[in-house]
């Protein structure tokens, strides 16, 4: 089977998402201010975490494309997504159960555990949120795994794919607004629930067609003038998401903020064709690609790290020397945030992702090797 060329600017791209969300989080779990000449921060850094969804459905597509058309490839497959998650995940919800038990003596029923444990969890309107904070995203992500077949499946084509979306985008938004009476009372459900996410994927997966229809068609002079172009229309596009208020507005007095949000993976899937056609060492370079490669260790470490040092008060302080300065006391405590976030993801990573992935691999290898003969 042939092996696919890696995609050095998709893994870029997974260090941006990664990043603003500790961007995000350094306010809402960290308790940090900015002045309202940022408060774009605030209000729209945590869709770094729809761009990984689009991520992954393009990465996915491109890695899989051809290699999931009979049953026996189905078993390595699930073996390797379990192992790219499970072990530093699991790791994880151990050490958070013994924190908040140490901390603030909370404890979890069993069943709330395996529903965790199980990756169920997003299925569960009470518990959609997870234990290991900020860990919803990794209920959508597995669940998305577990359809994942037959989505590439469905999407065999760019005209099958784009209706695909379509529909997602359709069910997503009626999904939504019949559960928005739950909003009072289980808001996380509503809005983090697989069907509400699924759109996102999709739009990955449509940006794959798009590339693979044109990747073989230029050379690397054009791939390189194409990619800024579309950089240029990705972010042209998030601005306009940002800054059209009409825009916003058309669609929220009709009822339809939840169509609106899955927008958002337009821009997000052109900036996907752009850096997998020819990204500039500007946009993916070796400081990028390494914080791509460790991004679910920053994404799972960041939550702690960011609560744990807004509680030290190391962020008051910062502030305390900066009265006058918000704006510079912010990005000082975004650096030595991400200083501490990424040594501990680097550990992570080589202790426990690395290994659990290798182990994947090996399992995966060898329970193939009976439908290559």
């Amino acid at each position: 089977m042939k092996a696919t060329t890696r995609l050095d600017g998709i893994e870029s791209l997974r260090a941006y998402a990664a990043v603003s969300i500790i961007f995000f989080h350094l306010i809402g779990s960290g308790g940090a201010t900015v002045p309202d000449s940022l408060s774009f921060i605030k209000t729209h850094f945590g869709f770094g975490v729809p761009l990984f969804f689009v991520v992954s459905g393009f990465s996915l597509a491109y890695g899989y494309w051809g290699k999931l058309s009979n049953e026996s490839q189905l078993g390595p497959y699930f073996l390797r997504r379990f192992a790219r998650i499970a072990p530093l995940f699991y790791a994880v919800l151990v050490f958070q159960l013994i924190n908040v038990w140490l901390e603030d003596g909370v404890t979890f029923a069993p069943l709330d555990v395996a529903m965790n444990a199980l990756f169920a969890f997003n299925l569960v309107p009470h518990l959609t949120e997870g234990i290991v904070p900020a860990s919803w995203t990794i209920g959508v992500e597995m669940l998305f795994y577990v359809i994942f077949p037959l989505c590439l499946m469905a999407c065999k084509s760019l005209t099958r794919t784009a209706f695909i979306l379509a529909l997602s985008i359709l069910v997503s938004t009626a999904t939504t607004i019949d559960l928005k009476p739950l909003e009072n009372y289980q808001a996380s459900f509503v809005y983090h629930n697989v069907v509400a996410q699924l759109p996102y994927f999709i739009w990955g997966m449509l940006f794959f067609h798009i590339h693979r229809a044109i990747a073989s068609a230029v050379d690397a002079r054009h791939a390189r003038m194409i990619c800024w172009a579309l950089c240029v229309a990705g972010i042209a596009g998030i601005y306009t998401m940002y800054a059209s208020s009409g825009l916003y507005m058309f669609f929220w007095t009709r009822g339809l903020r939840p169509t609106w949000d899955m927008l958002w993976g337009l821009p997000f899937g052109i900036l996907c064709l752009a850096m997998a056609l020819h990204p500039s060492r500007l946009l993916s370079n070796p400081v990028t690609r390494y914080l791509g490669k460790v991004s679910f260790s920053l994404y799972l470490v960041h939550p702690t790290v960011l609560y744990k040092l807004g509680k030290a008060g190391a962020y008051n302080w910062v502030y305390a020397k900066l009265p006058e300065h918000q704006a510079i006391a912010y990005f000082i405590c975004l650096l030595f945030s991400l200083a501490i976030i990424a040594a501990i993801a680097t550990v992570t990573f080589r202790l426990i992702e690395q290994p659990g992935m290798d182990w994947g691999k090996r399992i995966a290898t060898r329970e193939a090797k009976p439908a290559v003969a």
